[in-house]
């Protein structure tokens, strides 16, 4: 009998941590809804010059969500995120490459988001840095003014 209480008070705390879970992955991804323009963009180290970068919008609906350049729809695909990390974590799975996820950190602030991603295959960031030969990609994305 004492089994099945613990057994159940066990179930009944991990139901409860996940609900929180989701709770703050939801309240983000509502924060993150809406159309988004690059600010700053770096890659492995390197970054855009301001008229390159600027050039790159996002739109996300629900979990989904499209990059422009310009108006021209570059990509498309679905971001999950695990909000509870001391870190929070992003993945971004691209629609024409399912399979391969792009592992990120996020952080948002008002109307700004900062992500940085790893390539496909490769760990997750541990920090907001793109250096040279890390692969990284660091984007901040500021919410559209209309």
């Amino acid at each position: 009998m004492f089994r099945a209480v613990l057994l159940l008070l066990g179930f009944g705390l991990s139901a409860a941590l996940a609900d929180s879970k989701n709770d703050a992955s939801a309240k983000d991804l509502e924060a993150m809804q809406g159309d988004w323009a690059v600010v700053e963009y770096v890659v492995d180290g390197v970054k855009a010059e301001d008229d390159n970068a600027q050039s790159l919008f996002r739109t996300i609906k629900g979990n989904h969500y499209t990059v422009y350049l310009f108006d021209k729809p570059l990509g498309s695909g679905t971001i999950k995120l695990d909000a509870t990390q001391k870190l929070k974590h992003i993945d971004s799975l691209p629609d024409k490459m399912p399979d391969k996820p792009f592992l990120g950190i996020y952080e948002i602030e008002q109307n700004r988001i900062k992500v940085c991603y790893a390539p496909p295959g490769k760990d997750r960031p541990t920090t907001f840095e793109s250096k040279k030969g890390s692969g990284h990609s660091l984007m901040i994305w500021e919410r559209e003014k209309k």
